[in-house]
C-alpha cells in the first residue's frame, strides 16, 4: 500500500484536499488519523510534535498510519526552523537544529519516502539578519542534500510579515524565491501558504511565474484582521481571493495537495480549535472546492 501522493492531481482534475494536524491541534495523533479517514480526506500533513518523544512509540504510531489508506502529503518536523521560533525555541544553535531536522528526515523516510519536509527560517539571532541569511545559505544545502539521500524533499515556507521576529526572518515571497535560487538544489523548493502571501504586491502574477512550488497550505485571513498571530479563518469565510491564487498556482504546473492548516488561539470566543473539528474540516473542504471551481471565472 502506497502512503504518499505524487505531484499529480487526482483523476477528477480537482486537487487533493489534505489536512494538517495543526488544524486539529487538541486531538491526539491517533484521533486525527481516525477522523481524517472517517471524513475521507485525501491526505494528511503529519506534525511530528503530535508523535511520542519515545522513538519506539513514535515508530509504532507511524506504522499505524502506514497501515491505513491515508496518504501523506507533507511532514512538519518537531524542529522545522533553522533558528529558534515560537514552537521550537530550543535548541538554540543552528547546527544543532539542522541535526535535529536531519534526524526527523531519517525517521520519516523509514515509513514515508518520497515525501516533503516543511521548513521555515525561524528568527534572526539578535536581529542579525545578515548572519541569518548567510547561515541559511550555508546550512540549507546540507539539509537538502541529506534529504536527497533519503529520497525526501524540503519545502521552504515564507511567513507573513505579522510573524516577523516571532517565527521568521524571511517574510516575503521575494526573499524565499531568492533563497531557493541561491540554494540551487533540485530538492529544495517552496511551500505557498495563501495566508502568508495573499497581500503581497501583484501576487497572482508573481505566483504564476514560479517553477518550484512543492506544496500549498490552505486557510483564510479573518475579516476585520487577525486578533492574534495564529488567528485564521475557514477557507471562503475571510478576505483572501482564493480563486485568483488557485488560478495562479495552477499555471505553474503545481498539481499537488492543498493542505488545510488552520491555526487558532483558545482564548478567542470563536476559536477554530474549540469547534467541532469534523464540521470545520467538512466546511473547509466544501468551500475550497467552490473556490477552486470558480478560479476560471
Amino acid at each position: 500500500l502506497s502512503v504518499t501522493i505524487s505531484s499529480n492531481m487526482t483523476t477528477n482534475s480537482r486537487p487533493p484536499f489534505a489536512v494538517s494536524q495543526f488544524t486539529t491541534w487538541h486531538q491526539t495523533f491517533e484521533e486525527d488519523v481516525t477522523l481524517y479517514l472517517e471524513l475521507g480526506v485525501d491526505a494528511i500533513e503529519v506534525c511530528e510534535r503530535k508523535l511520542s518523544k519515545d522513538i519506539a512509540k513514535a515508530r509504532d504510531q507511524l506504522a499505524l498510519l502506514k497501515e491505513t489508506k491515508l496518504s501523506v502529503c507533507s511532514i512538519q518536523p518537531r524542529v522545522h526552523a533553522l533558528f529558534p521560533d515560537s514552537m521550537s525555541p530550543e535548541p538554540l544553535g543552528a547546527e544543532e537544529r539542522v541535526e535535529a531536522f536531519m534526524r526527523s528526515i531519517d525517521l520519516f523516510a523509514e515509513f514515508f519516502p518520497d515525501t516533503l519536509m516543511v521548513a521555515i527560517s525561524g528568527n534572526a539571532p539578535n536581529h542579525n539578519y545578515r548572519h541569518a541569511h548567510e547561515t541559511a545559505r550555508k546550512l540549507y544545502p546540507r539539509l537538502a542534500e541529506h534529504a536527497t539521500t533519503k529520497n525526501m524533499r524540503i519545502a521552504f515556507e515564507p511567513l507573513s510579515v505579522v510573524l516577523m521576529n516571532n517565527d521568521s526572518f524571511i517574510s516575503t515571497l521575494s526573499e524565499a524565491v531568492t533563497l531557493a535560487r541561491d540554494i540551487a538544489h533540485p530538492n529544495f523548493g517552496l511551500l505557498i501558504d495563501v495566508w502568508h502571501v495573499w497581500r503581497e504586491p501583484i501576487i497572482t502574477e508573481r505566483l504564476a511565474k514560479l517553477e518550484n512550488i512543492f506544496a500549498a497550505h490552505l486557510c483564510d485571513w479573518p475579516k476585520g484582521e487577525p486578533r492574534a498571530v495564529a488567528d485564521r479563518a475557514i477557507p471562503g469565510e475571510g478576505m483572501i481571493d482564493l480563486s485568483g491564487l488557485f488560478r495562479a498556482i495552477e499555471k505553474t504546473g503545481f498539481r499537488g495537495a492543498y493542505a488545510l492548516e488552520l491555526f487558532s488561539a483558545d482564548h478567542l470566543p470563536d476559536s477554530l480549535w474549540r469547534q467541532d473539528p469534523k464540521i470545520v474540516i467538512e466546511k473547509s473542504r466544501e468551500n475550497f472546492y467552490k473556490a477552486w471551481e470558480a478560479r476560471g471565472a
